[in-house]
């Protein structure tokens, strides 16, 4: 019998993505403003070009994490603007070398890092560390609910399960 799970994640903004996106604005209008003084009237076109480009790039920090567990394979996409999906990592759970729960960890620096978490201190994020052929060493941060968690814990080798 096939055994599926997915879950989705929304990443929790934090004060750097609202600077950001009030930057962008301020800089659309200031822009808007300079367009319209210097070429009056043919710059609407321009204006409207330019403030649609801002509210794309606004909605670029909107993202969100797919998890997927298919028969121990967890596959995790990023999800940005509610439109466009792109897989960031395949893991083979059997192949995990360490599965823990993040608690002001010290990882090692020689690793890599995907943090697909929710970002919020309020959740619990657990760290998975494995070698992908692209990437070595790594590990990924994720932020599961309690059925992900035991479907997950299912599938990792008997001495790393916690």
């Amino acid at each position: 019998m096939d055994s599926f799970k997915e879950q989705l994640v929304t990443r929790k903004p934090d004060n750097t993505v609202f600077i950001k996106r009030a930057g962008i604005f301020v800089a659309a209008l200031l822009i808007a403003v300079l367009l319209f003084l210097f070429l009056n009237v043919m710059s609407i076109i321009l204006i409207a070009l330019l403030f649609f480009g801002a509210y794309y790039l606004i909605r670029n920090f909107d993202v969100e994490y797919e998890y997927i567990c298919t028969n121990g394979d967890l596959d995790i996409d990023k999800i940005t603007a509610k439109s466009r999906r792109k897989r960031l990592i395949s893991v083979e759970l059997k192949n995990v070398s360490d599965f823990g729960q993040v608690k002001e960890q010290n990882f090692n620096k020689d690793y890599s890092i995907v943090n697909a978490s929710s970002g919020s201190s309020e959740d619990e994020s657990y760290y998975i560390s494995y070698k992908d052929s692209k990437f070595g060493m790594c590990y990924v941060l994720i932020t599961p609910d309690e059925e992900m968690l035991e479907v997950i814990k299912t599938y990792l080798p008997r001495t790393i399960r916690r």
